[in-house]
């Protein structure tokens, strides 16, 4: 059974809304970010430029008499989910400093903007002629506005799948919330 046509048509606006807008903020985060890693660079703007072409297909395909099907709904609510955890890891933890820190893609620490002298964390273990891990990037307000909208696109095109892949990507969505918060309770995410 699919969603009736009146509300499909209700979540097909609020996820290509909620696409568009995460889409066009990725372009501006990574219009700030340049001074990172080629690596990342090139990912913010691979996700953005998904997240304009699902969310332009989600607007005007009606019109054009062409939807997405399950298949492409399952796999950008993946997408998704995967680039919010993405930047857990990246704003909550150490673990990508290397390509994430400022200086990573030929830049200077003073080219970026989120750290004029960015302190270097030097306790524990570093490695023989390595460079000692930053610290994770602060959180922006950019960022986090990216990752509401990139919320709310989950939840509209949840709401979009058949009712019977709907349990099962809920399930899904639940599983990886639990993880999140185990994450975050034993230290790894902070």
């Amino acid at each position: 059974m699919t969603v009736p046509a009146p509300t499909a048509a209700r979540w097909r606006w609020v996820a290509a809304t909620a696409l568009l807008a995460a889409g066009g903020l990725h372009v501006a985060v990574t219009a700030e970010h340049l001074a990172a890693h080629d690596l990342v660079v090139g990912l913010a703007l691979s996700s953005a430029y998904a997240q304009l072409g699902l969310g332009l297909w989600l607007l005007v395909g009606p019109w054009l008499g062409s939807t997405p099907g399950t298949a492409p709904l399952v796999v950008a609510l993946a997408g998704t989910v995967l680039l919010i955890c993405l930047y857990l890891v990246v704003h909550l933890t150490d673990l990508l400093a290397g390509i994430t820190a400022p200086g990573a893609g030929g830049g200077t620490a003073a080219d970026h903007p989120h750290s004029p002298g960015a302190p270097i964390d030097v306790e524990g273990p570093v490695a023989l002629g390595g460079r000692a891990p930053s610290r994770p990037a602060p959180a922006d307000l950019l960022g986090t506005v990216m990752v509401a909208a990139e919320l709310v696109s989950v939840v509209g095109l949840t709401a979009l799948l058949p009712r019977s892949w709907r349990g099962r990507a809920l399930d899904a969505l639940l599983a990886v919330g639990v993880l999140v918060w185990l994450g975050w309770l034993t230290g790894a995410l902070r």
